[in-house]
């Protein structure tokens, strides 16, 4: 090939300036750790990201280039671990603030990530090559196709046993929603590496349909006490102390990047015409629930461009699909599959908001408590996958009303013992309770290899001819 692509591919996802010759050497290494080739970076660079992804948007390509820092960075972790750097990981869904702390009290000593996430979104989102991960964890790995386990488990199996991320110290995993997650760990652990070293934080689901979680004392100071063990036992393994005073920044923190995506996602939904795709609003928003190692300020760099950008198109009157163009939330929107997001806008229909991506009025409350343990109990019971179903509908409809989408779009975890049925629930209760229509896909939101855009065209083209044809 007569240019660097690799090269040409930072230029196009925020790399600036003297950032490109400094990050060059590490992108090229670790495109090779994670299994890229050449090609599949120029395949990124010409054709998947261009197709599916606003480059025109200084934004875009800088929330894009925030992922790929992430990836550089996890490609290092084998590095950090010869070098004595204590690795700590953790899956969805988690309580960031823990991780957060952990990175605040420790720093350059601590190494602190969720790999199959970042892996899943670098080689998904951009290079559309996650498979052959999934494929060594089905058939080397024994986690069955057949069984439809999730993406995320499989991937992290499939790192460890590729090498592309070393063990951990310790892997702090919960089983507040997920199951399997926890599982997972125990599997490896027990089948393929001993030095997989598991602390799991659960939490049973028994409180009353609608009951609010974070107001019960009992509750909140259960899951404190919880997290408390668990942090102490982590601590211990890693020798940092998560000192007070880094959980309470860790809060603040939170916090600060919560406001700003909010502003960031009120202007989206709320914007006509559309001024940017669900695509990136989701992608944005992945801080809320995931650690970057590398910080925050990158994506934080990329909301305060896009709410720039976007201010000005609405300013002009510009956007991404027409004036008076439906507008539809989703639980999730896939942005790990963005064909999905671009067939709809193809369609005349643009997905907007995510409603775990977007903040409700009960998680902007400042913390009840002082105790540093229960104001990060209280943050999780006051997630949108934190409370029980009877709470969720609640801010649901309230998300609902304050965006005023023209319909709701389900799905994508059919896979999942607790969000596909939960899912399929919520829809029901909360289209009763209002009447905005709600459609659900029977689709993976980490992976397409059984969900092609050619299985779906059908079914997402006869989706928006009905959304058109209600408004």
């Amino acid at each position: 090939m007569g240019k660097d692509v690799y090269e040409d591919f930072l230029k196009i996802v925020g790399f600036e300036g003297d950032d490109i010759p400094k990050n060059l050497p590490e992108w090229r290494t670790a495109s090779e750790k994670m299994g890229l080739t050449e090609e599949d970076v120029r395949f990124a660079t010409e054709e998947w990201i261009p197709q599916n992804w606003d480059i025109t948007s200084r934004g875009v390509r800088k929330a894009i280039g925030a992922f790929i820092r992430e990836a550089i960075d996890l490609s290092k972790a084998n590095e950090y671990k010869k070098n004595g750097v204590k690795i700590v990981y953790g899956i969805l869904p988690a309580i960031l603030s823990n991780y957060l702390a952990i990175k605040e009290s420790g720093g350059d000593r601590v190494f602190v990530s969720f790999p199959d996430l970042f892996l899943v979104s670098a080689l998904n989102s951009f290079f559309h090559k996650v498979n052959p991960y999934l494929e060594t964890a089905e058939t080397e790995g024994g986690i069955t196709y057949g069984c439809r386990h999730c993406a995320l488990n499989k991937t992290r199996l499939a790192a460890r046993m590729r090498g592309v991320i070393p063990s951990p110290d310790v892997i702090w995993t919960w089983g507040f929603n997920c199951d399997e997650g926890p599982k997972t760990d125990e599997y490896i652990n027990c089948y393929y590496d001993p030095d997989w070293n598991v602390e799991i934080t659960r939490i049973p689901h028994d409180t009353h349909f609608g009951e609010i979680d974070d107001e019960n004392r009992e509750r909140v100071e259960y899951l404190a006490l919880q997290m408390k063990d668990s942090c102490e036992k982590v601590e211990d393994t890693i020798g940092i102390k998560i000192t007070p005073e880094s959980l309470s920044e860790a809060v603040k923190t939170w916090g600060r990047f919560a406001f700003k995506n909010g502003q960031l996602q009120h202007m989206v939904a709320t914007s006509d015409p559309l001024v940017l795709d669900g695509n990136t609003t989701t992608l944005v928003a992945q801080p809320l629930g995931v650690p970057f190692n590398t910080g925050l300020g990158y994506m934080e760099e990329a909301i305060d461009i896009l709410i720039k950008e976007g201010r000005e198109k609405i300013q002009k009157g510009e956007g991404i699909l027409p004036k008076g163009a439906p507008k539809v939330g989703a639980y999730f929107v896939p942005f790990t599959n963005p064909w999905m997001d671009k067939m709809f806008r193809e369609n005349g229909v643009g997905l907007t908001f995510s409603l775990t991506m977007t903040i409700s009025k009960r998680q902007l409350k400042p913390p009840t408590y002082k105790d540093p343990y229960m104001a990060l109990s209280e943050q999780w019971l006051r997630m949108p996958v934190g409370m029980n179903m009877g709470l969720e509908i609640e801010d649901t409809i309230e998300k609902i009303e304050a965006f005023k989408p023209d319909a709701m779009l389900m799905g994508f975890f059919d896979f999942d013992r607790w969000l596909g049925a939960h899912q399929k629930m919520v829809a029901k209760l909360v289209e009763e309770r209002i009447g905005v229509p709600h459609f659900y896909l029977e689709c993976d939101f980490w992976e397409d290899r059984d969900y092609s855009a050619e299985a779906l065209r059908t079914r997402i083209e006869s989706m928006c001819q009905v959304i058109k044809m209600r408004k």
